[in-house]
């Protein structure tokens, strides 16, 4: 079994760091180290900001990172 990918959809989890924050919908624009950008729900992780780092899996945050990229 391979351990790094979500056993129930394939996917993997993914770090995002975060350029706005819509709090009324509970969603965040999100973007990775090459640029790519994502509508990212945060409702699990919240209250989030610009610039906060995230975990992302399958277009939902999971956790928020603290350490440095």
């Amino acid at each position: 079994m391979n351990e790094e990918v979500c056993i129930t959809c394939g996917d993997v989890a993914v770090r995002l760091r975060v350029i706005s924050v819509d709090d009324g919908r509970g969603l965040a624009r999100c973007a990775d180290d090459a640029g790519r950008q994502e509508t990212v729900e945060v409702a699990l992780v919240a209250p989030v900001a610009a610039g906060d780092d995230l975990l992302v899996h399958a277009g939902t945050a999971i956790a928020k990172l603290e350490e440095a990229r």
